[in-house]
């Protein structure tokens, strides 16, 4: 964490202690001025790319002090970096891409940043929360943290859950012994909660997109991609994983509610991923703007099996809903990014509103 003096710190702790106070009576939400976001490929910029280039963890304040260069998993910029533009607000981002929303239920061991434990992809769990409380939490005094970010104008969201219900996890059955897509759903309420205790008040969380709509696991016949290498019954999986999609978001809208009723002068928004990425699919001139013929059963950067000899089908990769097998276009991504700063104004239809948001 930054070093503040003394009296910086001293004031650091009174606003939060004011803030904290503030956000616990019934008042009109004020206007979100941060956005600080947890997640896996589909919201991280370049954490993984650190920890695979440098061989260690990202550093403290590590997007401000080292502002992300690296490409994201859809080609470009996340879009938390479009939010920003959109929304003139000041983002923070901890996602990683590989996410689990724990490795203690979805975990790929030998599979992530090899100076991980284990070899883990650094899950939210296991990696984000500390990372984020690293920079903005102050130690606890007397069993209370207190969160540097103005907790009335600061939203926190999750887009999680594609790393878990997927390939090598539920879908395969490569998750630990006992794991349901209810203990997913749990971790990511969970996540809530305990950002609660570190002065979060406001939420967001984002439910998954249609995956089985994805070419990596569309029933369609395609080449075998680098994500799922190895010959498998394509319509009985997608079938399998529209199934954990559907009824993990489903849960998330009983358990996002149930869970604000336990956390005091919490508001929080359900976005509707599925219903945006389902809209695009089924209507893309509404939504993609490349030169080429838009596509939304193909994608635009392909490999071979081991995710060398990558190639691009054309130059319009905005023509394209997904970049590769699994991840979202940058210009999806510039919609996600539109609902979202909608949702942060409480004016996106994809969203579904509890509290003072």
């Amino acid at each position: 964490m930054a070093v503040l003096s003394l009296s910086g710190a001293l004031l650091a702790v009174v606003a939060a202690l004011a803030g904290k106070a503030a956000a616990q009576l019934p008042q009109a939400a004020l206007p979100v001025q941060t956005l600080v976001t947890f997640g896996d490929s589909y919201t991280d910029q370049s954490r993984l790319t650190y920890f695979n280039a440098n061989h260690s963890y990202p550093p403290l304040h590590y997007q401000e002090v080292y502002p992300p260069g690296a490409f994201a998993a859809n080609g470009g910029a996340s879009w938390v970096r479009y939010a920003e533009m959109y929304g003139n607000i000041q983002s923070y981002n901890y996602a990683v891409s590989g996410a689990a929303c724990s490795n203690a239920l979805t975990g790929k061991p030998g599979q992530g940043a090899a100076v991980f434990t284990d070899g883990y992809f650094p899950g939210v769990q296991d990696y984000e929360i500390g990372a984020f409380t690293a920079d903005w939490v102050l130690p606890s005094f007397g069993g209370t943290y207190f969160n540097l970010l103005n907790p009335l104008t600061t939203v926190y969201s999750l887009w999680i859950g594609t790393n878990d219900v997927g390939v090598n996890s539920l879908l395969t059955g490569n998750q630990t012994a006992g794991v349901t897509i209810v203990n997913v759903t749990e971790c990511a309420i969970s996540w809530m909660q305990q950002m609660y205790t570190y002065g979060a008040r406001r939420f967001l969380l984002q439910n998954m997109i249609p995956l089985n709509l994805a070419p990596v696991y569309a029933i369609g016949a395609d080449p075998l991609d680098h994500y799922w290498p190895v010959v498998h019954n394509r319509t009985d999986y997608n079938i399998q994983l529209q199934e954990l999609v559907m009824s993990g978001n489903a849960l998330w809208d009983l358990q996002v509610p149930a869970a604000l009723t336990s956390l005091p002068g919490a508001s929080a928004a359900v976005f509707n991923s599925y219903g945006l990425f389902t809209d695009m699919y089924n209507n893309p001139s509404a939504y993609l703007n490349g030169t080429a013929p838009l596509n939304v059963t193909g994608y635009y950067a392909h490999s071979d099996s081991t995710g060398g000899n990558v190639y691009f089908v054309n130059d319009s990769p905005d023509s394209f809903l997904f970049y590769d097998g699994l991840h979202p276009s940058e210009q999806a991504s510039r919609q996600v990014a539109k609902e979202i700063v909608k949702t942060l104004n409480r004016t996106s239809s994809y969203a579904t509103y509890y509290g003072i948001w």
